[in-house]
């Protein structure tokens, strides 16, 4: 038991120094650029070493694209702990539904200044899509699992992929139509009109994919 707790714990401080340093690295990152600061810098601001930082990230980029870990976990989770009856095109459809309502229409800073950090190095805007075929990895991990598929079946990869990138595709936009200032309950609207168009053409070939009995 308190082995657990230990553990717990530890995860916690990791996790807080993680954010921290986050945090530290899109504040610089907002004040002056991506391209213009250095992890060094980020290391110094936020009070560690270098090598701390490379600790959690690997690379410079990814202080960019924090959170993305977990926004996959949740992904994960939520194809994982389906309930009977539920599609994973119906789970990806709810996710790109909260994301919308909760970090657009609900006005989360933290996205916005994402954004503008984007659009301010090229860098970044090319890793931006790249990085989307480790999420496609995970969630193909998933969907394989949870339905009985074999090694070999291609049908996991590309259903994964599929919605994926039709979810991020709607981050995108929204990305997008934040740096273009558009108000933001309008833009949440406009993109859930767009999203369940693209859903709704997807159910024809995967909208009983994943159910489970």
């Amino acid at each position: 038991m308190v082995a657990a707790r230990t553990e717990g714990l530890r995860a916690r401080k990791k996790r807080a120094a993680r954010e921290a340093i986050a945090s530290t690295a899109r504040r610089l990152f907002a004040e002056r650029g991506f391209d213009a600061v250095t992890v060094a810098e980020v290391a110094a601001a936020a009070d560690v070493s270098e090598k701390t930082v490379f600790n959690h990230f690997a690379t410079k980029e990814d202080l960019a694209f924090a959170g993305r870990e977990e926004g996959i976990a949740r992904f994960v989770s939520a194809i994982a702990d389906r309930p009977p009856g539920r599609s994973v095109l119906d789970v990806f459809r709810a996710m790109t539904h909260t994301v919308l309502d909760v970090f657009v229409a609900g006005g989360d800073e933290d996205l916005l200044t994402v954004a503008k950090i984007i659009r301010g190095s090229r860098a970044l805007q090319e890793r931006l899509t790249v990085g989307w075929e480790s999420g496609a990895a995970a969630i193909t991990a998933v969907i394989a699992e949870t339905s009985g598929a074999d090694d070999d079946d291609l049908v996991p990869p590309i259903v994964a992929r599929t919605l994926w990138f039709t979810h991020r595709s709607i981050f995108l936009a929204a990305l997008n139509g934040l740096l273009a200032e558009e108000e933001r309950e309008q833009l949440a609207a406009r993109l859930r009109v767009a999203a369940d168009r693209a859903y709704d053409q997807l159910t024809a070939g995967l909208g009983e994919y994943g159910k489970r009995g």
